[in-house]
This record gives structure tokens, sequence and C-alpha cells, in this order.
């Protein structure tokens, strides 16, 4: 059995080693179902381990309680166990039941506590050798509290100590040591949640206390300190002591007010800040990670990366596996080991650094070093700093001996070393065209500043050449330029870097404006430019060449006809009723007198055509009846022509204009188009705080839009006005605007350029190599290489687009006026159709009425109609005599014989 166990351990360290690119270990948590704040700290935790180094990666399996049931504990435990998890995280220290320190030290799995448990005797600390709480020791914090309030500055010589029943009076135990239990040393109150907390107060009011310990959660601490004003327990002689290390998450700052004049002091452990975000004086700065504003979030961040850290060396060494047994039958070798190296790490060995400063783990896996926080929670300003090897020391005297003073008297005595050759930190963001990670070919790495590339990086090449320095590329992780945030009053991005001497120079398409010359220097611009706007090209519409339709539907158009017809009718009707409508009486061929009337079909639809078409007619109606009918129908007809012509420009007009937005003004006075800039880039800066109405008007504009239209970069504006389709418009420089331009079809720039700016190289305030970056820039501007540099990455020819080299000059082409002459035709084809068949019947008629072959009719109309020159017909073209010649065309030889004779006395006439 021995030797099946022996493999099986063999099997398991072979397959765990077997990728160390890709280590995955299983931990496990539990908590309680009203923690879920801790949940999330812990997530939070596990990813950004994660992140330090690929080889090992943690992957966590949760588990929630809804009450402290042992048995359920058990059952969560060993199921944690026998899914094979290295750590077991939790529970908090709401649960009695040390079943998962028992279970965890009989398996060898580590255990991590992250909050204040019973203190344990030595025979159950034997049960809990795989037990690590990163909790500071209530021993220690009990030394801490004492150490305060014996302090000079504060020297408590009575008190009240004002206790929630549920709170561990472990951590007061040095004050009990410290003074007795009397009248004239410590008093105690005892007080529980839900409680009427006035009572309270009235009883230490009653003992004319003026100095109380009050220790109480914090979700309770604002309900309990109100209470107290109704008592006169806030006044400037009264002073208040609060031992909830959360209590700057309480919400107690509410009570700053004139009338709340009471001392108060509370304490917290100092986060950790790590090197070089801040300098050393900036380690009492009290700004707090928002996902780890509470104490327990920060405790269970610093045990995850105790435990990662601890993990990720073991695993690196022979002998190491994974956990895979059951609950109680087996244990975990490496278990201890791990645990051992949790105690010998120290926080310079961390990666990623702990939340709170000193996390270091003594031999019986406890915290007892930390630095302890005393400050006015109502004003969140630290007075001092409580170590347990320096004790209570004031603040400011802790900024007086920091070591970045220290460091300055150090340099006092030293040789300058800056007039020497230095190595530039370039700090800059990533952004096409100037700054961009180079793409690397199949079997090609780029090492150190070679993989980047863009305007940027050629301009400090150049520049490094001319000045003679060394540099190297440091991309800022927020990718942002500088920004001022008036709320933390802090700067961000590349100015930040430069105010912080993280960097030496800044550069990027970085604008110069006064608010960033208050905090860094710049060089002389290397580039000017103006802000455009952005917008998306609309295609042009497809020509329509029955364009000359539209001004009426297809509904007008039938209505037209028919009112057409209508009165054709109608006037033939009339002119038939109407007596003074007929002409004069004529003799026909029988000798009998008859009147003709000339309103037929033929007649008043010519006379109703030429009246829409404005052309007039020879024929003109005389009865009354007839006059007024064809009045209005010419009023008719005027109203519907003139309509119509109006109706035409207005869609030649409209189809001819480009867009309705030719500058910022139109963009302004319009509310289709959204538009904006990148947040707190100098282009939103120039429009929040420039004193011009439109430029305000914009700005107002840009704030009301909902959705938000700020932008993080030009990457993500561009996008976005590529795919609104015409719905937004973004402002941005003109040059980043003709390099997207260039290189999306579907854009345009709207308008000329506006409010001029200059780009430049920032340096630190009082930067001596200032000086010597200006002048190179200007001797790279007179050599040329600045307008080279720019043509590379901003005119070059990668352009796909098909430019239109037609320009719209206001004239016509054949697809806009194609429908014309469509008509024209299909008008000349009917005509024609209609002009030989009446042809035709002509011929026909002349056959049957003179009683000849119906094609010798046609071949004389046809040689007739073919001589073209001829203006008078005869009235027979054909007649049939035996004179006639075999063509039988008799007539027209005799009337071309009588031309031809008058055309030689003419010519004789002439000659005489």
């Amino acid at each position: 059995m021995s030797v099946i166990q022996f493999l099986v351990l063999v099997a398991l360290f072979c397959s765990s080693n077997a990728n160390d690119e890709a280590l995955v270990v299983k931990i496990g948590a539990i908590f309680f179902d009203t923690e879920m704040k801790l949940a999330e700290a812990f997530d939070v935790a596990v990813e950004e381990v994660n992140a330090v180094n690929p080889i090992l990666r943690l992957e966590p399996i949760k588990h929630y309680m809804t009450i402290d049931d042992s048995i359920v504990l058990q059952d969560l435990s060993c199921e944690l166990i026998g899914n094979g998890v290295a750590a077991i995280f939790g529970p908090s220290s709401k649960t009695n039941s040390d079943i998962v320190e028992v279970l965890c030290n009989m398996t060898g799995i580590p255990h991590l506590q992250f909050d204040w448990h019973p203190q344990q005797s030595f025979r159950e600390r034997l049960n809990h050798q795989m037990t690590v709480n990163v909790a500071p020791m209530e021993l220690m914090l009990s030394n801490a509290f004492s150490d305060i309030l014996g302090s000079k500055p504060f020297d408590w010589k009575s008190f009240t100590i004002a206790y929630e029943k549920s709170t561990h009076l472990n951590r007061l135990q040095h004050i009990f040591a410290w003074k007795q239990l009397h009248k004239t040393g410590i008093k105690m109150q005892e007080f529980q949640r839900g409680d009427d907390y006035r009572i309270l107060w009235k009883r230490i009011n009653n003992a004319r206390e003026k100095f109380v310990l009050l220790d109480c959660p914090s979700d309770i601490l604002v309900d309990v300190v109100n209470a107290s004003i109704d008592f006169n327990m806030t006044g400037s002689f009264n002073n208040l002591f609060l031992t909830n290390l959360d209590t700057h998450v309480s919400g107690i700052d509410r009570f700053y007010s004139r009338e709340f004049t009471v001392t108060v002091a509370a304490v917290r452990l100092r986060t950790y800040i790590p090197p070089p975000v801040h300098d050393e004086i900036d380690v009492f700065d009290n700004e707090v990670d928002t996902r780890f504003d509470s104490l327990g979030t920060q405790l269970v961040y610093d045990a995850v990366v105790l435990f990662y850290n601890a993990l990720l060396d073991m695993s690196q060494r022979s002998g190491f596996y994974m956990p895979q047994f059951s609950c109680g039958h087996g244990f975990w070798q490496p278990g201890p080991h791990v645990v051992q190296k949790m105690k010998e790490l120290t926080p310079k060995q961390i990666k990623p650094p702990f939340k709170t400063q000193r996390l270091k783990i003594n031999a019986n896996g406890q915290r007892e070093d930390f630095n302890l926080e005393v400050y006015n929670p109502l004003i969140d300003r630290v007075t001092h700093i409580w170590n347990k090897d320096f004790q209570l020391v004031d603040i400011e005297k802790i900024k007086e001996n920091s070591s970045q003073a220290v460091k300055q008297r150090r340099l006092e005595n030293k040789e300058d070393f800056s007039q020497k050759a230095v190595r530039f930190t370039v700090a800059t963001r990533v952004g096409k065209p100037y700054f961009s990670w180079r793409d690397e070919p199949e079997g090609v790495h780029y090492e150190g500043n070679e993989r980047f590339e863009g305007y940027a990086v050629d301009l400090i090449y150049k520049l490094a050449e001319e000045c003679k320095f060394d540099f190297d590329f440091e991309p800022v992780r927020d990718n942002k330029y500088g920004s001022y945030d008036a709320a933390t009053d802090e700067w961000d991005g590349i100015i930040r870097q430069l105010i912080d001497n993280n960097a030496q120079i800044g550069i990027c398409d970085l604008t110069i404006t006064q608010a960033r010359r208050s905090v860094v220097d710049f060089t002389v611009p290397f580039m000017q430019l103006g802000i455009s706007i952005l917008s998306y090209k609309e295609p042009p519409p497809k020509a329509d060449i029955y364009g000359f339709l539209n001004p009426y539907g297809v509904e007008v158009w039938l209505y037209v006809m028919i009112a057409m017809m209508i009165t054709s009718m109608a006037m033939i009707l009339a002119g038939r009723m109407d007596h003074g409508s007929w002409e004069p009486p004529t003799e026909n061929a029988n000798h009998e007198l008859v009147r003709h009337n000339i309103w037929n079909m033929h007649n008043t639809m010519w006379l109703v055509l030429g009246s829409i078409l404005t052309q007039g007619c020879d024929l003109l109606p005389r009865g009354l009846p007839m006059r007024l009918l064809t009045a209005f129908w010419w009023i008719f007809a005027l109203l519907i022509s003139q309509t119509y012509i109006a109706k035409l420009a207005a869609f030649i007009t409209s189809s001819k204009l480009s867009g309705n937005i030719a500058s910022l003004h139109d963009l302004i006075d319009q509310n289709k188009v959204q538009f904006g800039t990148i947040r707190g880039g100098a282009t939103s800066v120039y429009f929040s705080e420039s004193n011009d109405t439109e430029n305000r008007m914009a700005w107002n504009k840009m704030l009301s839009f909902k959705p938000d239209a700020f932008t993080k970069n030009n990457e993500e504006g561009v996008d976005r006005v590529k795919l609104s389709r015409g719905a937004y418009a973004f402002l941005m420089e003109t040059t980043n605007l003709q390099y997207y331009v260039q290189r999306n079809c579907e854009l345009t720039q709207i308008g000329e350029s506006f409010g001029e700016k200059h780009y430049g190289i920032a340096v630190p305030l009082n930067a001596n190599f200032r000086s010597n970056l200006s002048v190179g820039i200007l001797k790279l501007s007179e050599q040329g290489v600045l307008y080279n540099l720019r043509n590379k990455w901003f005119n070059s020819n990668e352009s796909t687009c098909v430019e239109d080299s037609t320009i719209d000059d206001g004239q016509f082409d054949m697809d806009s006026v194609g429908g014309l002459f469509v008509v024209l035709v299909v008008g000349l084809f009917i005509a024609f159709i209609i002009g030989i068949a009446e042809f035709l019947w002509h011929v026909h008629r002349i056959a049957v009425k003179e009683m000849i072959p119906t094609k010798l009719a046609l071949k004389a109309e046809i040689n007739f109609l073919l001589r073209f020159w001829l203006t008078r017909k005869p009235l027979h073209t054909y007649r049939q005599s035996r004179d006639s010649t075999s063509t039988g065309y008799s007539s027209l030889q005799q009337l071309s014989s009588a031309s031809n004779e008058k055309k030689r006395k003419k010519t004789k006439k002439r000659a005489e």
C-alpha cells in the first residue's frame, strides 16, 4: 500500500510541475452571507495577485454561511479540502467554533484569518499550528491604547470605558492593568446594540465624566455618538477616544460643525503606500482605496497576498505537489512549509504590496507589528503614529526626520553629478500616430525603446542625437495626458509622473496650458495646431433621372391628367351648347349652308395642354361660357405649373447641399448631432475655461448630452463617430484629425480650425535641461526635420479612399437631367408612331378613293415625302392616264416642268 501511495505522490508531483507557466492552485474561502464586501475584496485580491506572475494562478472557491453552525462549517471545510484547495480563508470571528483550524491542522492545509479571534492558550495553539492571522494581535492593540492614553499629548487620568456587549475586552487589558476600576480611575459602562443610547450618556453625564473611551462596532457608532448631543457631551471640554479601527468609514464626520467641539481621537491601521508612487513624506497621506476602505477588506487582501507570495516561492521548489485527498484521509506535506514561509516573508519581499504597513507574522502565526494612526475623524487629520518600537510619535516630527530630509542633508556635502551624462525617463501615453507599440513580424522580438514607434519616438531620437542624452520610454499606466482633480488636489497621467520625479521628460500630443505650466515647465512648441470638427461623411445620394417628377406624388399626377381629360370634355360640351362658339355658315359640296364647330377633342386637349405648360394656344373661345370655363382652367393650370416649378427648385437646391453643419456655430444651433471631446484633455479645458459665448454654449451642451459625450481618448472618439453614422461629431486637434481622415474614408473635417494650440515637451519645474531641449527643437525646425517628421506620420500615402475629382460648381450632369431626355425621346417616338399610322391611313384612303393599288399609292406618297425641297403638294399625287409614265407621276412631272419653265424665264430676264 505504501508503494502505491508513493507512486500517486510522484504522479501528482510530475503533473503539478509539468507546466510551470500555468500552475493553477485552488484556494477556499468561507464567508457569512452578510459579508459580501469581504467576498468582493477577496475576489479583487485574487485577481491582482494572479497578474503578478504568470507561472502561478489562484482559483478561488467560495462558500457562504447563513448561521453559525459548527456542523455546517465542518461540512463546508471538508468539501473545500476534498476539492483540492491549498488554503482556506475564514470564517470571520462571527463563528464560535474552531473546527476549521482543527481540520486544517489535521490535513496540513494552511488556514488564514483576517480578524480578531479569542486569545489562545498554549494547548490550543498546538491544534492551530496551520493557522495564520493577519489581523493585529489584541494584546498589541491593548498595549497601543495604553501608550496613547498615557502619553503626554493625551495624559488621561480618569475616564469612562463605554463598550458594546459583543466587543472583545481583550484589546483593553493593558488599560485595566494601568488604571484601577475606581471612581477616580476607570469606570465601566456597558450597553447593547438596539438599546436607547441616551440612557448610556445620561449615566455618563450624571457621573460628570469628560473623558470617554468608546468601544463599539462602526455601524452603530454614529447613532451612539448622536445620542450624546442631548446631554451636552459635545462641548470643548469633552474628550472622546474611539477604539474601532473602522471609525473612518462609520460616517462620523457628519458631526463636523461649530456646535460639535468635542476633542475626538480615533485609531486605524496605517495603509501601505509603496515607493516610488509617492515620496517618503507622502507616506502620511490619508487617501485609501475605496475598494478597501474598511479594515476587514484590507486584511482579506493582505491575507491573499501573503499566501500567494509564500506559495509562489514554495511552488518552485522540488517536492511541491497539489493536495488531493478527502477530509481526514491525508496530509499535505508542503502545507507546513508554506505556513513557515509566510512567517519568514517581510513587507519588502511582497508583490503586490500589502494594504497595511509592517505586516510580519511571528512564530505563533500572529501579527504583532503594525503602524497605528491617531487621527481626528471629523476632519480626517493624522496627528500621531504609534509603533511598538517607537511608541507614539508626532506626525510633524516624522516629517522632519523622513528619509527624504535625511537624504537631502547627506547630499549637501556630496559632489554634484547633474552636469554629467544622464539617462532620462520619458513619460508618454499610447496613441497613434505619436506613440504606439510596434508590430513584431514573425520570428522578431523587440526590446527596450525598439518596441515603440511614432512621431514622438522619432522626435526624441532626433533630440537625443542633437542634445547628447540617453533615454528610456515609460508609458503611463492610466494612459492620460495629465489633468487636475480638484476633489483630490492631485494630477494624473504624464504630468503626475513629472511632478513625482518619476520621469524627466513628458511627450505626446500634450497641449501647453496655463494649468499645466503651473506645475511643470514646457519647451518651445514643436507643433502648432487648432481644433477642428470630425464628422461622418455621408455618402452622396444616387442620381435619380426621374427626379423632376418628385415635386408631385403619383396620386397628384394622376389627378392632374384626369382633370385635363374632364376639362377637355367639358369644353367640348360647352362649345356645342354655346351659340357664339359656332363658325359662320358656309356652303358645302351639296350647296347647303352649314356651320362648323372647332371645339373637338383635338383642339380642346391642345388648349388644355398648352395652358398647363404656359405656352398658350391659337384657339380662343368667343362665347361667355367657354371663356369662363377657360379662365378657371387657366387659373388652375397657372397654380399647378408654378407650384411645380417652385417645388422643383427646392428639390434641386436641397440635393446640392452637402450638409447643414459647416462650423461650430452650426453645430451648436442644432439638436440632431451630439458632439464631445476627450474628458480632461486640453480641448475640453479650452471650452470649459473659455469666456467666449459660443465656446461656453458648446461646453454646456456637451455637459448636458445623454449618453455622455466625452471619451477617454481619440481612438474612442473616432470609433464613436464612425458607429454613429452622422449622429455624433468629435472635437479634436487638427493634426490628429487629418491623420484619421486620411485613413478612414467615411470621415471628414467640418469647417475651418479654431482655437490655436501648441504641443510642447513637458519637464519638471525649474529643470536645467529645458533650455537645452528648446534649442534642440529650434535646430530641428530650422533643418526641416520637424517638417519631414510631420509628413512621415500625418501625410503618408496610406489612404485607400477614392477621391471624387469632380468639382461641385452648381452644374447638373446627365445623371441629374437624364429623365428629361427620356421624356423627349419617348415623346418623339410616340409622335412618329402616330404620324406613321396616320400616313398609312392617308395612303389607304387615296388608294380607295382613286381606285388604284395600295402599293402604287404608297410609292407615290413616299417619293413625294422624300423630296423635302418641294413645299407645295398637288391635290392628286397620282393621276391615272394613258399619257402617264410608268412611274405614274404625271402630276409631279407637270409640276416639275412648270417649275423649270419659271426658272428659265428668270434666267432670261437677268441676261437681258
